[in-house]
């Protein structure tokens, strides 16, 4: 608290700057030129690890092939359930389960109010109807939030990992 009260006395030439290199920052990390190097005509995709030739990919990757899916759980218990469900049989590459969301939503004709646990799947595209199917079989609630969004553009080598990670669907020769 004593800290705030002294903001207001710091000189305006500080702020001014502390808000320039925020923007700059934020420019920085908006920007895929600022990560990635295009001499060789492949990108090089930078880490702080050692770099291996993995890291450098060149554009195969084809924007849409691959998804997040957003899943809601009322408890933590449900989502690893859901989540080692989901990866167990190579739905998705990979879940993320953000912990204590605040939903507000109507339901039943009513405002309704609940914490919740985000599950945040990355997947093919091609995997998203069997991904719903299994949280519809499976979910505690009723009525089951997955939604999806296509992957447009990302770290190159974690798209692939994806691609590599879940299998293609089989097609059906009829």
């Amino acid at each position: 608290m004593q800290y705030r009260d002294s903001v207001r006395f710091l000189p305006s030439r500080w702020l001014f700057t502390r808000n320039l290199l925020i923007v700059g920052v934020a420019a920085a990390v908006t920007s895929r030129t600022a990560f990635a190097s295009t001499t060789t005509g492949k990108r090089i995709l930078f880490s702080p690890t050692k770099m291996t030739d993995q890291q450098t990919c060149d554009s195969s990757y084809i924007a849409g092939s691959n998804s997040v899916a957003f899943v809601t759980t009322p408890d933590r218990e449900s989502a690893k359930k859901l989540a080692h469900g989901i990866i167990d049989r190579k739905i998705a590459a990979c879940v993320n389960i953000i912990p204590k969301i605040e939903s507000i939503y109507m339901w039943e004709g009513k405002v309704t109010e609940d914490d919740e646990y985000l599950m945040m799947i990355k997947t093919r595209t091609e995997r998203i109807d069997q991904l719903s199917k299994f949280v519809r079989e499976n979910h505690p609630h009723s009525v089951a939030e997955v939604i999806s969004m296509p992957i447009e553009n990302g770290n190159l080598p974690y798209l692939n990992w994806i691609t590599q990670t879940v299998p293609e669907l089989k097609k059906n020769k009829d």
